[in-house]
């Protein structure tokens, strides 16, 4: 939840890829309501901040957006947010002898409920580690439990990482690529 005196990082249009700090000074108490009798029902409330980085060029009515940070820690281990996906214990082990089979087996009185997991790599194969997981931004989340660091974790597409990968299956380790800014 967002309170006052929780810090923001504002990004004005007018102002490229600067970005301002801000404290959040204000929240409004009652919602505003928008697209009322649909489906896509959103519900907003007003949020005031007042910028601490002030800069001569800022003039009324210049659009922004702005990403309100509501817990930070520092100094975790996290993983890219794809990397983690929830399973139930029946769908995340292959039996012995069972293929490779993306297809979920379904299990009479399956009401288990799914654990989060991620899979790291051991010996060429995806291995289930099941993980607790906590606070998150865009990019990455904490993991508190499960991993102890120095893993080479599984990350790739959605699809790849829900669907299709499973316990023992085989994988293969890319480089991944590093960026840089060219000075031009």
């Amino acid at each position: 939840l967002i309170t006052i005196g929780d810090t923001a990082r504002i990004k004005v249009d007018a102002f490229g890829d600067k970005i301002f700090k801000g404290i959040v000074s204000e929240i409004g108490n009652s919602a505003i309501s928008s697209g009322i009798g649909t489906q896509d029902q959103v519900v907003n409330f007003n949020v005031k901040l007042k910028l601490i980085d002030l800069d001569k060029g800022l003039r009324p009515g210049m659009s922004c957006n702005a990403d309100i940070e509501t817990e930070t820690i520092q100094n975790v281990l996290s993983v890219p947010i794809q990397s983690v996906t929830a399973r139930t214990s029946d769908f995340a082990k292959k039996e012995e002898g069972e293929e490779d089979n993306p297809a979920p087996v379904k299990k009479e009185n399956s009401n288990k409920k799914p654990k989060e997991i991620v899979f790291i790599v051991k010996d060429g194969k995806a291995k289930t580690l099941e993980v607790e997981t906590g606070i998150s931004d865009d990019n990455y989340i904490h993991v508190k439990t499960g991993l102890s660091g120095g893993e080479q974790v599984v990350s790739g597409s959605y699809k790849a990482i829900s669907r299709e990968l499973n316990d023992g299956s085989t994988v293969r380790v890319e480089e991944k690529k590093k960026f840089s800014k060219d000075k031009k």
